[in-house]
Parts: C-alpha cells; structure tokens; sequence
C-alpha cells in the first residue's frame, strides 16, 4: 500500500468529517484529492492530533479525525494517554506509518516500528477493539468507515511502504497555510450549526 493510495481512499469516504491533517507528503495529496472547508492542512508537528482532541471535545456533535504520520505522532505520543483518558465518541486518529521520519533525506526509521502503532495505543489505555492496523485498501476503507459511523474513539494505523516521494521532497502542497484553514474551519462549522 502507498501513501497516495490511502490518502486518495480516506479522501473518498470523510464525507464532511473534521479532519486535522499533519505535516508533510499526506497534507497536500489530501489537498489535491479532495479540498475541503472541514480540513486543517499542515498542522505543525505533534499538533495534529492535540488539535483533532479539542475540536472532538468542543464539537461532540461532528466526526473528527486526525490524520498524521508516524513521525509526527511519535513526537506527540502522550496525547494517546489524554484520548483514553477522555475519550470523545467522536474521534478517529489515523497514523500513516512508513516507518521514516518525513524530514531531510527520509532514511532515519521512526521508533516505534509501524506495525508497534496498535500495541502502542492499547498500552496507553485505548480499547483494542477500535485499534486497526492495516497493511492493504480494503482493510484501511473498512476501518475508516467504522470510525465514521460507530462509536470511538478510534485508531487506525496505515502501514504503508516508502516511496521515491518520501525522500525527493518533491510534494504536493496546499495552496493555503494552517491558519489560513483553521479560519476556513472555524467559519465552515459557524455555517453548519
């Protein structure tokens, strides 16, 4: 599975979900994918979901997700903690995990390996039963869709393999900034209530 496969999937099915995305590669295939009013772009590494949890807890009535990769996460791996301790029945984290960390050349590995995601997650308290990890689209989309229509939260952790895009810093990017789409948000959900 590669990153612009899972991202163009996840594009697919949020609907009009919150969704908070991290740093990097991902941010601007969602961009290009699917633009949206309901999406931060680019959110600073670590913040991703920090900021996915607040709009989760402050917007109970609206499906949230963050979507971030593992470098991201690791650097925020305490705010897993802080989800199970309150947890929103309204949010979805999904970690794409290819195992580098997004900067420089793309060939220092990330701690914890992709497949520890899971294990990781349920050790900070989360319920294993909304723990998904997934290495191929069908798995992926199905655990997506669950995150949207049942109870959460929820963790789903993409496995995915390296790709040229990864290392060559050639990637896409929105053409608008994360403040610039926190605003968009903030009047989108202004509009929806």
């Amino acid at each position: 599975m590669n990153r612009g496969d899972v991202v163009r999937a996840f594009a697919e099915l949020r609907g009009d979900a919150v969704v908070v995305m991290g740093p990097g590669g991902s941010s601007g295939l969602l961009w290009q994918a699917h633009p949206h009013p309901a999406t931060i772009y680019n959110m600073e590494l670590a913040y991703a979901t920090p900021v996915a949890l607040g709009i989760a807890l402050g917007a109970p009535e609206r499906r949230v997700l963050s979507f971030e990769g593992d470098g991201s996460l690791f650097a925020a791996t305490p705010v897993l903690g802080t989800i199970a301790r309150y947890p929103p029945a309204n949010l979805s984290v999904i970690v794409l995990a290819n195992g580098i960390w997004g900067t420089g050349d793309a060939s220092i590995a990330t701690t914890p390996h992709a497949t520890r995601w899971p294990d990781l997650a349920v050790a900070c308290g989360w319920n294993s039963q909304r723990v998904v990890i997934a290495d191929a689209l069908g798995p992926f989309r199905d655990a997506v869709r669950r995150s949207l229509s049942e109870s959460g939260p929820w963790f789903i952790c993409a496995v995915t393999e390296r790709s040229s895009q990864d290392a060559s810093g050639n990637r896409a990017r929105p053409s608008v900034d994360a403040v610039e789409t926190a605003d968009l948000l903030r009047r989108y959900l202004a509009e929806k209530r």
